[in-house]
């Protein structure tokens, strides 16, 4: 009894730690992002159309602006993963109810992500959107304030 008492205990500290650890990757994210580069199923996409795009986040929340629209919602890391690995969930415009799974860099004020274009298909295991792939890769940089 003593020794699985101590056990929940000490997973109980793990979980703690792994829970401060994507708070603090959480607040990495935070700020205005703009793209650098957009690549949608292997084809470059000028960034022309995406330049008055703009992605905010705070804490967990998103919400992307474009001429299109905008787009809000929530998401969740895997910092256990290798590479990283992100849920994007739409709560509100075109994409509603729509969970993208991915993969991420964070490096100071860079963000690489590749996704997968369908609802809860196909993770990308790799930062590349080849033809036929139905993944996006985009890379974007922290504006600063």
């Amino acid at each position: 009894m003593k020794l699985r008492l101590l056990w929940v205990l000490v997973a109980g500290l793990f979980l703690a730690a792994d829970d401060e650890a994507v708070k603090k990757e959480y607040k990495n994210f935070t700020g205005t992002w703009k793209f650098v580069s957009l690549e949608v199923d292997g084809v470059n996409v000028g960034i022309e159309a995406v330049k008055e795009a703009r992605l905010i986040i705070k804490g967990n929340e998103f919400s992307m602006k474009s001429p299109e629209g905008t787009h809000k919602g929530t998401y969740k890391v895997d910092l256990s993963k290798k590479p990283k690995q992100i849920d994007i969930v739409f709560t509100e415009g075109p994409e509603k109810d729509k969970t993208l799974l991915g993969i991420y860099e964070l490096d100071g004020d860079t963000y690489k992500v590749c996704i997968a274009m369908e609802n809860n298909k196909n993770r990308p295991m790799e930062f590349a959107s080849k033809p036929g792939s139905g993944h996006v890769l985009e890379v974007l940089k922290r504006e600063k304030p």
